[in-house]
């Protein structure tokens, strides 16, 4: 079996800390693979013990010793892209908050967020999508009738 050539300044690093204090499920996994292996295990020993191949060990400690313990790191552009352009946030965001001004019924359905997409973007978007994109721009689907309450509200307490 072919000996792991483990990088220079592998020592260095304290894997057992690191993986104590990280918080990203995967990062600390493969913090501790690395921190079994500093303690002596072999790559075969170290990824039973975390429950993956050892490929994907080898892949990690190639990954440090080419980019160092920034590359461990997940990388960025996983996952699917937004409908809506970020440059486009605020002003569907005002649309929104026209649409809920002048609509009769209280609740805003995720139906009428497709509705407004379809209109001023041609975008063709599923109902999960069209509350995602109101999550990421911090607006509910009662919005305007929480804005309602709170001048209710604010108008009972100047009339006392």
């Amino acid at each position: 079996m072919k000996k792991v050539t483990l990088p220079t300044n592998f020592n260095e690093y304290n894997f057992a800390q690191l993986a104590k204090k990280e918080k990203n499920a995967a990062l600390k996994v493969r913090y501790l693979a690395l921190s079994y292996i500093q303690a002596n295990k072999t790559v075969l020993e170290a990824a039973a013990l975390v429950y993956k191949s050892s490929r994907m060990v080898h892949r990690w400690i190639n990954l440090l010793n080419d980019f160092g313990i920034a590359g461990l790191e997940d990388k960025p552009g996983r996952g699917r892209k937004v409908e809506l352009p970020e440059n486009k946030e605020d002003e569907f965001r005002s649309i929104i908050l026209e649409f809920q001004r002048k609509q009769i019924k209280s609740k805003l359905t995720g139906r009428d967020v497709q509705k407004l997409l379809k209109n001023h973007y041609s975008i063709d978007c599923t109902l999960p999508t069209a509350y995602n994109t109101l999550a990421r721009l911090n607006l509910s689907t009662t919005q305007g009738n929480q804005q309602k309450k709170q001048f209710k509200k604010a108008l009972k307490l100047n009339t006392k």
